[in-house]
């Protein structure tokens, strides 16, 4: 949801339904999130001003809400109110929180076959519904889908006659969507309810990962659905005859609603109609302000590893710690050294009364507190060393901590603050702390001994610096619209905004060849997901093959592409030839396969797999198509988006999902899946980690959905940059 922008009504009704923010924009008009008196959540479309002043569509939009207020059933999003003479028109209806069945299958995939008889199942009961009251939507297609936690929803039915006639349709703008048109509707024959049955096994066959009659922006498009028979592969055998039947050219061969029904079945085992992943976004995307205290993400919880007692503090003082600090208590006496050991613990004397100690959740970049007038310190942020441990351990900052706005608590703590940071300030004037980044040695050995190298972290006496490798990303140039409107961009090191490379509609996940001469994408269209390849300035743009989805890896020589598609109804892991398109399947189990990567020296690809236990990441040998694919990760929560470092002895996942706790973090592994830890861990959801190709640095994207941007830190957790500075989201980098 977008902000109210300074051209938007703050209400409309006369005051009756409050606008919040906005929730989208169409041909019509602009769609608000909104509250009527009694707070309850509303959906508000305010009509478009030049339609507002065209009589005719005054008169046809008030016959339309008439009907239109009509139409009940559970599949609906009801009208409640509307006032098509109001300044400008207006509509309200009930609000459903979730996405759009578009944005959800932009997100993840076909759908399985359970869910796609739910949801065929509450299309046609909202059709019978809507055609019971003597409507014709005639614009169904998946971003007029709401879907739900507890089943689809239709909006803007019926609502799509009123342009007829219009300023709008006089100067070309298209009543329905090219791609869910109907044949009578291309050739100018009687329109019937039949022709959103039509709709409903397009919308069907795409859920299921095909467009029909291919993309409804190619030329070929209208001769296809008129002469041509259906391109159903995707389709289950459940629905296969019945979607089959909705795509018949006569409109009189074509199922009803009632009669679609009686001949589907519904295979609903429980009550979660929808994938996790699915449900997970669902709950991402509803707004804040629909939101209860409940649903909002609670407070990042402390790492259950970590000690903290009290350093020194003045009254009320509350010092902010890195939560994988320890800090320990016994107090420093006069001239008393710290131990240089990296693994010592930081003394200070106990707490003051009332003094509470705070840990800030959020890796801290700032510097040190000024010392006292005269004395010198360095200028690089004072760091403390992580407790021992496996794994990737940042040196965290010790900083402020944010001060809540009012209440008696925030004047307190400023001087205790202070008190900590003269004290180790004082402790790194005297050479008394040492930075030291993780060695990898966990359990006292060497961790590298098994790979003849150091760790991401190696040891060193300069941070290193901010590549100037160029990183690709997504640009979305419509957010929080309804329509995918993604571009691939490339971000350059000494430019504030990316440079967008090809003029897609729905492009996304690029990534570098080996040589950085070209980059492959995947495009969405009405046909379905591909990938194809452009040279390094966007030229060049050619397709390469069909997949399901999902990101795609390049092998080292550059020659061929880890791709997903579906197999006996399962998404598998195939490798596709540049050259010429043809595959080879590599995975043959019941799990889905998601985020392939392969490993620098070829031998590996590692993939998220979908098991009982949940996502996991697993590799895969691509010399033995079909073994089995043996698990290097072992957690709790998801895992996915693993990439390999440039050397291949390490590889970086997120670990976690959306609404979920922390949401998603940063993790790094060795290649064995030991030595797991953390990198980045915030409340802010992390996802899509890629390395810099010397290694040393990690971007990944933070930020929600709608809003991403892409971040940087080195491998040891140090030096956290923001790289998008605009105001144009950024996610999907792509920089090794």
């Amino acid at each position: 949801m977008k902000p109210l922008g300074a051209g938007d009504p703050a209400s409309v009704g006369d005051g009756r339904y409050r606008l919040v923010g906005r929730l989208g924009q169409g041909g019509m008009g602009v769609v608000y999130f909104g509250r009527s008196r009694s707070g309850r959540a509303v959906a508000v479309k305010v009509v478009r001003p030049e339609l507002s002043t065209d009589p005719g569509f005054r008169r046809r939009f008030a016959d339309e809400v008439a009907a239109a207020r009509r139409v009940g059933g559970f599949h609906t999003a009801p009208v409640v109110d509307a006032d098509p003479e109001g300044e400008p028109a207006w509509l309200v209806t009930a609000y459903v929180p979730g996405p759009t069945l578009r944005d959800l299958l932009d997100q993840v995939g076909p759908l399985p076959t359970d869910t796609l008889t739910v949801l065929a199942a509450g299309l046609a009961e909202a059709l019978a519904a809507i055609h019971q009251a003597g409507v014709i939507h005639r614009d169904l297609k998946p971003a007029n889908i709401i879907v739900a936690e507890d089943g689809p929803r239709v909006i803007d039915f019926g609502i799509a006659r009123a342009l007829d006639g219009s300023a709008l349709t006089q100067t070309g703008f298209q009543i329905g969507t090219l791609g869910f048109l109907a044949p009578e509707q291309l050739t100018g024959g009687t329109l019937t309810p039949a022709v959103d049955m039509f709709a409903l096994g397009v919308v069907l066959s795409q859920a299921a990962g095909r467009a029909p009659f291919g993309d409804g922006g190619s030329a070929a498009w209208p001769y296809r659905v008129v002469h041509e028979q259906p391109d159903l592969t995707d389709v289950p055998d459940l629905l296969r005859g019945l979607v089959a039947a909705c795509l018949a050219k006569d409109p009189l061969d074509r199922p009803g609603p009632s009669e679609f029904l009686d001949q589907l079945t519904v295979r609903h085992p429980s009550d979660a109609w929808l994938p996790a992943e699915a449900t997970a976004i669902i709950r991402r995307q509803a707004p804040a302000a629909y939101l209860t205290a409940a649903d909002r993400p609670s407070a990042v919880p402390t790492d259950p590893r970590t000690t903290v007692s009290a350093p020194p503090a003045g009254e009320g003082q509350t010092p902010a710690i890195d939560p994988r600090t320890t800090v320990s208590a016994p107090p420093v006496t006069d001239g008393q050294a710290l131990a240089t050991d990296p693994r010592a613990t930081v003394s200070a004397p106990p707490v003051a009364e009332e003094q509470t100690l705070a840990t800030d959740p959020r890796p801290a970049t700032s510097a040190p507190p000024t010392p006292a007038e005269g004395r010198t310190v360095a200028s690089y942020p004072l760091t403390v060393q992580s407790p021992p441990g496996p794994g990737f351990g940042p040196p965290p900052v010790l900083a402020p901590a944010p001060v809540p706005p009012g209440g008696a608590g925030v004047r307190r703590g400023r001087r205790g603050a202070v008190a900590v940071a003269a004290l180790l300030v004082a402790a790194a004037v005297a050479g008394l702390l040492v930075w030291q980044p993780w060695n990898g040695s966990g359990k006292g050995g060497d961790a590298d001994a098994d790979t003849g190298g150091a760790s991401p972290s190696a040891r060193r006496s300069t941070p290193a610096a901010f590549p100037d490798d160029p990183l690709l990303v997504r640009l979305d140039r419509d957010p929080g619209s309804s329509e995918c409107h993604s571009v691939i961009g490339r971000r350059d090191s000494t430019t504030d905004n990316p440079k967008q490379l090809i003029d897609g509609t729905c492009d996304a996940l690029p990534q570098w060849s080996p040589d950085h001469e070209s980059f492959a994408f995947t495009r969405k269209t009405a046909d379905g997901s591909a990938v194809w390849t452009a040279k390094a300035d966007g030229s060049g743009v050619r397709r390469i093959a069909a997949i399901s989805g999902g990101r795609v890896s390049w092998s080292p020589d550059g020659k061929r592409l880890a791709v997903l598609r579906r197999a006996d109804d399962v998404q598998q892991l195939f490798a596709v030839n540049v050259s010429d398109g043809s595959a080879q399947q590599l995975t043959t189990g019941s799990g889905k396969v998601e985020d392939p990567a392969w490993s620098p020296n070829g031998k590996l690809i590692a993939v998220c797999l979908q098991k009982t236990s949940g996502w996991q990441v697993h590799v895969v040998d691509p010399a033995k198509p079909g073994a089995e694919p043996r698990q290097v990760t072992h957690q709790s929560r998801r895992a996915l988006d693993p990439v390999w470092s440039p050397d291949g002895r390490y590889f970086a996942y997120t670990a976690g999902a959306p609404g979920e706790g922390t949401g998603g973090d940063i993790r790094i592994a060795k290649a064995d899946g030991s030595e797991d830890m953390s990198l980045v861990q915030t409340a802010a959801q992390e996802m899509d980690p890629v390395w810099s190709p010397d290694g040393k640095w990690v971007a990944f994207v933070r930020g929600p959905f709608e809003r991403p941007a892409v971040w940087a830190v080195r491998a040891d957790g140090t030096g956290e940059r923001k790289l998008t500075t605009g105001s144009t989201p950024e996610g999907h980098p792509s920089w090794n």
